[in-house]
């Protein structure tokens, strides 16, 4: 995802780098820049980029985009490279990822937002563009600061299709549910969202995992904007055929974000005496899964 708002940010002619710790990916964008196609055009920039912060131009923002687990050293990075008056980005999936970044930075230099932007690595230093959904933006405050609708008109620019929210912790707690709904199921499948609702057996499963994760929310008192997110789920998935970032990294032999996912709902609805056993059930199949040796 970084490549994906890097990429397009660099395409309109923003100063950019890149921060990664796949040495083959970072000298593939050193050497030939980073080559992006797909939704929003096919082409090539050429922007800076290093396995650490260390020699890196200061920025004004620092787009987090790493995964849950990786959250705190993404700060400790982003704190390297900031301007003193610079502000982090978190676009992540699962929840704690604003609260780890402003112990780490300070919470008003942190910025929320949520994406449902999508990309599928293709290669070191390629990327294929393949949902171009909205990126949600808001200040931790409530407030519409100058910063804030200057970052949403490049995002405009760029093609990332920004919308400024007032109470960006709700629809946080709104792509939770989604992404509770989607990413593991297409991770441990092999499917695609639009696959699900083709398998009786499947689309039932879902339907557990979501309604487990809104008894959570409500359990918790977080009211969601959408009336009714079961239904609002069902239909994203219904046309959606991309691959969810969850199961590009089983793909990869990497680690996924089950833990602030499914897992937080298990271990949540535990500790507060709720039932949650097909979130319970999906993540303990995603550590076996995760397990796997590569073939």
């Amino acid at each position: 995802m970084g490549c994906v708002y890097g990429g397009n940010l660099a395409r309109i002619g923003q100063r950019v780098s890149f921060v990664d710790v796949w040495p083959e990916h970072v000298e593939r964008i050193q050497s030939y820049g980073l080559e992006l196609e797909g939704l929003t055009g096919n082409f090539t920039i050429q922007a800076r980029a290093a396995t650490s912060a260390e020699g890196l131009p200061k920025a004004d923002v620092a787009l987090i985009c790493v995964n849950t687990y990786s959250t705190r050293n993404a700060a400790h990075t982003a704190r390297e490279v900031l301007t003193p008056e610079g502000c982090a980005l978190t676009l992540q999936n699962g929840v704690g990822n604003v609260e780890i970044l402003s112990e780490v930075l300070g919470r008003t230099r942190v910025l929320a937002g949520l994406s449902f932007q999508s990309g599928d690595l293709a290669g070191p230093g390629r990327m294929r563009h393949t949902n171009n959904g909205p990126t949600y933006l808001g200040e931790l405050d409530r407030s519409r600061s100058l910063r804030l609708l200057h970052l949403a008109s490049l995002f405009e620019a760029a093609g990332m299709n920004p919308e400024l929210t007032d109470d960006i912790n709700t629809t946080i707690w709104s792509k939770f549910v989604h992404n509770c709904g989607i990413n593991a199921i297409c991770a441990i499948t092999g499917l695609r969202p639009a696959d699900i609702a083709t398998v009786p057996e499947l689309d039932e499963f879902q339907t557990g995992i979501i309604l487990e994760t809104l008894a959570l929310l409500n359990a918790k008192g977080v009211v969601l904007p959408d009336a009714d997110p079961l239904a609002y789920i069902k239909e994203y998935c219904s046309h959606k055929h991309h691959r969810p970032s969850m199961l590009q990294h089983l793909d990869r032999g990497q680690r996924t974000e089950i833990d602030a996912l499914n897992g937080y709902v298990a271990a949540e609805s535990a500790r507060l005496g709720l039932p949650a056993p097909c979130n319970d059930a999906l993540t303990r199949l995603m550590k076996g899964r995760e397990r796997r040796p590569s073939v």
